[in-house]
C-alpha cells in the first residue's frame, strides 16, 4: 500500500491544491484521556485512490486542509468522534457526510458494524487492528502505525460505492442521506451550559433548591472544563455534584465530610462554596421545576412496550436494526415530550427524533401517545 506523509506547511499547501471535487475519505487518530477536547494525532485522507497522512503535530496549523474540504463530500466510518474533532479544528461542519457505518445499518448489517468487519464483508480483506490502542500523539510514528492508519481510509470509498448501490436497490438511499445530515446537525448544535445538569443522574431525588445548586455547579463545571481543557470529571466528579446539591455545604469542613477529592477541595473549594451560597440568596421562584421520572408515570411500562412492539414490527418489515429506528433513549425522549410538556411547550420545543425526518415517515406518524397519561 502506497501513501504520502505530510509534515510541513509547504507540503500541506501543495497538497490541498491537488484536491478536487471527488469524494474525500477521512479518518482521525487522537488521544483523549484527561482533556475535554481530543488531541489530534494524525489525519488520514484518501481521494482518487491517493492516500495521504497529515501530521498535525509536526505541521502545527492545518487550517489550509480544513478550508479545502469546505462543502466537499466526505466519507467516514462511525463518524461521531471524528466530527467532534473536525468541528473543533475547522470551526464548522460544512461538509456532506457519508457515514459507511450508517449505510451498513440501513442495510441491516447491525446498528454499529465496525470498519474491519465491513471491509471483510465487502472487500474480503482482513485488517490488522493491532495498533488501535496506540498513542497517536507520540513521535516518531512507527512504520506499522502508518500502515494501520492508511488502511483506515483505503477501503472507505470502494465500500461506499457498493453500499450506495445496495441502498438504492433497497429504497433506503434517501433515508440514509437524511440520517447523515441529522448527525451533522446534532454535532453543530452547541451545548447549552444552562442545561448541562440535565444529563446527570438521580436529579429526581433533589428538591427545587437542590436542582438550582446542581444546575449552577454543572454550568460552572462545563465552562471550567472547556477553558482549562480538562475532562469534566477531572474538575469535579459527577457524583460529587449530586452530593453538593443534596447537602449544600457551607464550609471546607463540610466539603471534607462529603469526601470530595482533596484536589477538588484544594483547587475549587472556594468557588464551589461561593456558587452554593449564591443560589441560597436567589428567589426560590427562579429555581428549576422538580424532575419527574418517566418510570413513575402510571402508563410508562405499558406505553414503552406498545411503542417498542410497533418499532420492532416496523424494523422487521423494512429489514432494519431496531436500534437504528429507536433506542430506549429515543423512545423516552418521545414520551417525555408527550407527557412532560403542555400543549404550548410542545409547540416551541424541538420535536423528538421519532417525529422528525425518515423516522416520522416510517413509524412516528403511527404513534398516538400525545395526551398526558
Amino acid at each position: 500500500m502506497q501513501f504520502d506523509i505530510i509534515t510541513t506547511q509547504t507540503q500541506l499547501s501543495e497538497y490541498v491544491k491537488t484536491l478536487d471535487n471527488s469524494p474525500i475519505s477521512l479518518d482521525t487518530e487522537f488521544v483523549r484521556t484527561r482533556t475535554f477536547y481530543a488531541n489530534l494525532g494524525l489525519l488520514q485522507v484518501s481521494q482518487n485512490k491517493k492516500i495521504t497522512l497529515i501530521d498535525p503535530i509536526a505541521i502545527g496549523d492545518i487550517t489550509a486542509f480544513w478550508e479545502a474540504i469546505d462543502n466537499k463530500n466526505c466519507i467516514l466510518h462511525a463518524s461521531s468522534e471524528d466530527l467532534e474533532i473536525i468541528k473543533q479544528q475547522k470551526g464548522d461542519l460544512n461538509i456532506s457526510l457519508f457515514d459507511t457505518q450508517v449505510a451498513c445499518a440501513f442495510l441491516n448489517q447491525g446498528a454499529s458494524l465496525g470498519y474491519a468487519k465491513m471491509v471483510e464483508s465487502i472487500e474480503g480483506v482482513l485488517l490488522d487492528k493491532g495498533e488501535s490502542r496506540t498513542d497517536w500523539c507520540a513521535r516518531p510514528l512507527t512504520a506499522k502505525q502508518q500502515v494501520y492508519a492508511a488502511a483506515d481510509v483505503l477501503y472507505l470509498e470502494p465500500c461506499l460505492t457498493v453500499l450506495q448501490t445496495q441502498l438504492q436497490e433497497k429504497g433506503m438511499a434517501k433515508y440514509f442521506e437524511q440520517e447523515c445530515q441529522m448527525i451533522l446537525d446534532q454535532k453543530m448544535t452547541p451545548v447549552n451550559p444552562e442545561k448541562a445538569y440535565k444529563s446527570l443522574d438521580n436529579l429526581f431525588q433533589l428538591d427545587r433548591k437542590g436542582l438550582a445548586v446542581i444546575k449552577a455547579l454543572a454550568k460552572w463545571r462545563l465552562e471550567t472544563a472547556q477553558i482549562r481543557n480538562l475532562a469534566l470529571n477531572f474538575v469535579v466528579k459527577a457524583e460529587h455534584l449530586w452530593l453538593l446539591a443534596h447537602y449544600q455545604p457551607t464550609s471546607f469542613n463540610d466539603l471534607k465530610r462529603l469526601k470530595l477529592a482533596p484536589s477538588e477541595i484544594r483547587i475549587h473549594g472556594d468557588q464551589i462554596l461561593k456558587i452554593i451560597a449564591n443560589v441560597a440568596e436567589q428567589d426560590p421562584e427562579t429555581f428549576p421545576p422538580l424532575i419527574s421520572r418517566l418510570i413513575d408515570f402510571p402508563d410508562y411500562k405499558k406505553s414503552l412496550k406498545t411503542i417498542r412492539d410497533k418499532i420492532k414490527a416496523c424494523a422487521e418489515r423494512h429489514e432494519l436494526p431496531v436500534e437504528l429506528i429507536a433506542s430506549k433513549r429515543i423512545i423516552n425522549e418521545y414520551l417525555s415530550w408527550c407527557w412532560k410538556l403542555n400543549d404550548q411547550q410542545r409547540l416551541t420545543a424541538n420535536k423528538p427524533k421519532l417525529l422528525t425526518g425518515w423516522r416520522f415517515e416510517m413509524i412516528g406518524h403511527q404513534l398516538d401517545f400525545i395526551a398526558n397519561p
